[in-house]
């Protein structure tokens, strides 16, 4: 659901930053000093690592590795740990 509504604040910025020099100052001034649009950033950025990490984890095991209930309950808290640094990364990125 966050995926879904943030790619509509994404491909609104795409298009008013592709559309003409003042379109992209006007979009990078509105990130710069916009807390609620910085937050909507950061927030899509988080749902997306989140949604890439469990993908990939997704992946994995449909190689059958990781599988058993161990190793499965090992992967999904990797998966948290991973996505954390991520999210946190993507918040240092954004402020």
């Amino acid at each position: 659901m966050i995926l879904f509504v943030g790619l509509v604040f994404i491909f609104w910025a795409l298009d008013v930053s592709l559309s003409s020099a003042e379109g992209f100052e006007r979009v990078r001034a509105l990130l710069q000093e916009n807390f609620l649009a910085k937050f909507v950033l950061w927030g899509l950025l988080s749902a997306l690592a989140y949604h890439c990490v469990a993908g990939i984890k997704h992946l994995i095991m449909d190689l059958d590795i990781g599988v058993n209930l161990e190793s499965g309950h090992r992967m999904s808290q990797a998966v948290v740990v991973v996505s954390l640094v991520l999210i946190l990364l993507a918040g240092v990125w954004v402020w």
